[in-house]
């Protein structure tokens, strides 16, 4: 015997996809939110600086350190302010040739 269609089965497999896709929607919306967003500034010394900030609930003061590293490449960074508690860092790039001795 052939199982019967019923439209109580049909509503809950239907109720079941607009769940699921709510979820997406929700987990894609969280992760565009926390993205981390880079602004261009001049420092006091008038050297092109970055404010990075990595707010968002996906974000951690770890992707704020990488993202200044992608930003300043090889040569490396300064940190002019950094606050663990907002996720914001404040950084020159190091020109060529003028490296610092860590402190």
């Amino acid at each position: 015997m052939l199982p019967r269609f019923t439209w109580g089965g049909w509503l809950l497999m239907r109720t079941n996809w607009v769940w699921s896709v709510r979820v997406v929607g929700v987990l894609t919306s969280v992760a565009l939110v926390s993205c981390t967003g880079v602004r261009t500034t001049y420092l006091s010394s008038g050297v092109k600086g970055y404010s990075i900030s990595c707010r968002g609930f996906v974000n951690t003061w770890d992707s704020c350190l990488v993202k200044a590293g992608q930003l300043c490449g090889p040569q490396g960074y300064d940190t002019v302010h950094g606050d663990r508690y907002d996720r914001m860092l404040l950084i020159g790039c190091k020109q060529a040739g003028t490296a610092t001795a860590a402190k």
